[in-house]
């Protein structure tokens, strides 16, 4: 049976997966020491994801009333498109690690890798796509035909991600243009299957890359 395409419906898919991550970032903060943790260095996770939670609500209200048509359904079979296209996603950069390595501790290890990655994902949404997509929402922006107007939404993580890496070096370039790519079949999903689809995405995607590969690259790289 597909998540309900109505407002209620995509509201309560956001409440599961916002309640999943604070549940995530609570287990994370008992059972893992404290350290420097990926995007958010010393920073404690648990307020910040629970921020995240309370804030990302009203921009999805905000955006669904002001920008986006109704979503239609997510199926079953869209949850294996998803798995599929995170795993094609990944590809580029596990090529950009084999060719030019990324820091050797750049991932938070197994088990707590389970519960970090997925209370992480909600606050990049929040963070690096609801924020930007409510802008464009309460302007208007957005409104006009050409796909251009989401170039804010899209790009603002793969902004970060440039800030925070390598900078301008090659990899620093690949890198930016690999987060973009991502972000903007994220804020394609957002558009057409709602809150849901764009986080699935995600969190498929640190699967493979974060967790799969960040576990297997250690002992073949270093």
């Amino acid at each position: 049976m597909g998540i309900p395409d109505t407002p209620l419906g995509q509201h309560r898919s956001y409440f599961i997966l916002a309640a999943a991550a604070c549940v995530c970032a609570t287990l994370f903060a008992l059972t893992v020491a404290d350290a420097p943790l990926p995007g958010i260095g010393a920073w404690p996770l648990l307020p910040i994801v629970f921020f995240s939670a309370l804030f990302g609500l009203p921009l999805l209200v905000v955006i669904k009333g002001r920008l986006l048509s109704q979503a239609q359904t997510l199926e079953g079979r869209h949850l294996l498109i998803l798995l599929g296209l995170a795993a094609l996603l990944t590809l580029p950069p596990v090529a950009i690690d084999l060719t030019i390595a990324f820091p050797k501790h750049m991932n938070v290890p197994l088990p707590g890798a389970l519960l970090f990655y997925f209370a992480i994902a909600l606050v990049a949404e929040v963070v690096f796509h609801l924020i930007p997509l409510a802008a464009l929402a309460i302007t208007r922006l957005a409104r006009v035909a050409s796909p251009w107007a989401y170039l804010p939404a899209v790009l603002a993580e793969p902004a970060f991600q440039a800030a925070l890496g390598a900078g301008t070096t090659l990899q620093g370039w690949l890198v930016f243009g690999n987060v973009a790519l991502i972000s903007g079949v994220q804020v394609w999903l957002f558009v057409r299957y709602g809150f849901a689809a764009m986080m699935g995405l995600r969190l498929a995607y640190y699967l493979f890359w974060h967790v799969l590969w960040g576990t297997l690259r250690l002992p073949i790289l270093f």
